[in-house]
């Protein structure tokens, strides 16, 4: 059965069983203490260098080797010193480390760069830090290593100003090729896009302005010759015009005149005043024909004008529409021609500032050759240690009796653990799948016995 402990369980596992906590623990605290005692003593030995590059005056000339920043320049030191080079220099020198030497060169090198440490000591300066069994040993390796760093330093030095100086002519070289290319890359863009360039813009609105004004102008006269044609009261194909009616209306009069006619006498006055109605109306109907033909003359005309006017109108619109798409264009153009215009000057800038760096550079190199590399000099050498710096014999005791009280402890909840004895009602109940029949509680006293009553067995 899986049993669950609480806390008060578990502390009171501990206390029944402290005599496995206390053995277990003292034989690891007797063990880690011999072992502590056995570890051998490790020294260290600093020393301190503090770079003072070579830098012209600054009303003379900008440095053309820039100054690196703490990190960048604490990884470059310790490149150099964990350079393969200059540590077998130094183990061959103080034949360090025999029995890897005896192996080989690389096993021996990598044992040094495991005892070697470089830190950044403000911003000038830098210590190389040596661990060994032996404090006059630490002290003679991080010393020389030191020297063997000066050294090389200053070799490497020698040549760096010139090699900046022809960097730099190649590197203009490169720019103005691509100073080149980037303005040819310009003059073909805009001619590419010679209808969309950004100068052109406001004249395209100007030009569309003048446009709409002919378009106003365009639709103001076909509103005018509505206009007149609205006046003219006539339409095209209309029936109920006024020569229509007065058409009707004399076939009307004569009908009736030819009616009466058949009917009176010719001095009859009905036919008389038949007659001179017919007459007038037929004098109505010619000058409605004259009236007519000269507004159907006023409507071609307008309606000639009308048309010509939406076919202006048309072409306008037209025009309007190719330089509304013309003027659109030119946003993305000009965002096509900002950009490689940015491109172009900003080649322009790094090409200034190359020929700068060039004409520096030469400067520099004349300034360097006259005045010499970069001056190293050692603020304080390495000493031997009258103490071990490791290991912390105290501490390490203190850590193995944390540890061995940790291991007593967990020795005894595996005990615990793997313990089957049934202490409480409910564990036999489970373990056993039986009914309890009575408890017998612990004696609170001598004599002091307490029954409890018996249980029927209930039915499974």
């Amino acid at each position: 059965m899986d049993r669950t402990y609480t806390i008060d369980e578990l502390w009171a596992a501990v206390r029944r069983r402290w005599k496995t906590v206390v053995l277990v623990a003292g034989a690891v605290v007797v063990l880690a203490a011999l072992v502590i005692a056995r570890m051998p003593n490790e020294y260290r030995a600093r020393a301190l260098v503090m770079v003072e590059p070579f830098t012209p005056h600054p009303d003379l000339v900008v440095p053309v080797v820039s100054t690196l920043d703490l990190e960048q320049k604490v990884k470059s030191v310790r490149e150099g010193v964990y350079a393969r080079s200059l540590m077998a220099t130094a183990l061959e020198e103080l034949k360090l480390y025999p029995k890897e030497r005896e192996k080989s060169i690389d096993e021996a090198v990598s044992a040094l760069r495991a005892d070697t440490e470089v830190h950044a000591e403000g911003d000038n300066a830098f210590s190389i830090t040596v661990r060994s069994r032996d404090a006059q040993q630490a002290a003679r390796t991080a010393n020389r290593l030191a020297e063997l760093y000066i050294e090389g330093n200053l070799q490497v030095r020698s040549g760096q100003v010139t090699r900046t100086r022809d960097i730099i002519g190649q590197k203009l070289a490169e720019m103005r090729g691509e100073l080149t290319r980037a303005e040819g890359k310009v003059n073909a863009y805009k001619q590419a896009h010679a209808d969309t360039l950004p100068e052109l813009t406001e004249a395209r609105y100007h030009q569309r302005d003048e446009i709409s004004k002919q378009i106003d102008l365009e639709s103001t006269f076909i509103q005018e010759a509505q206009r007149r044609i609205d006046l003219l009261g006539t339409q095209p194909f209309g029936k109920e015009t006024e020569v229509g009616r007065l058409e009707e209306l004399y076939d009307g009069m004569r009908a009736r005149l030819a009616a009466a006619q058949a009917t009176l006498t010719p001095d009859h006055p009905d036919v008389e005043s038949i007659k001179r109605e017919t007459e007038a109306t037929y004098g109505r109907l010619q000058n409605a024909r004259s009236r007519a033909a000269a507004n159907d003359l006023e409507l071609r005309r307008m309606n000639e004008a009308i048309k010509r006017g939406r076919t202006r109108i048309a072409e306008l619109q037209k025009s309007q529409a190719e330089i509304d798409k013309l003027i659109a264009a030119a946003p993305m153009t000009a965002a096509g021609l900002t950009e490689m215009l940015r491109d172009v000057d900003m080649l322009k800038t790094k090409v200034g500032q190359l020929l700068s760096k060039k004409a520096e550079a030469e400067i520099t190199a004349d300034l360097e050759a006259k005045s010499g590399p970069s001056e190293f000099r050692v603020l304080e050498s390495a000493q031997p240690a009258y103490a071990p710096a490791s290991p912390n014999r105290s501490q390490a005791l203190l850590l193995a009796l944390i540890g061995a009280l940790v291991l007593g402890i967990a020795v005894a909840m595996g005990q615990e653990l793997s313990d089957r004895s049934l202490r409480s009602e409910s564990e036999v109940g489970g373990a056993l799948a039986l009914p309890v029949l009575a408890c017998v509680p612990q004696l609170g006293g001598v004599g002091a016995v307490a029954l409890l009553p018996m249980h029927e067995p209930s039915e499974a």
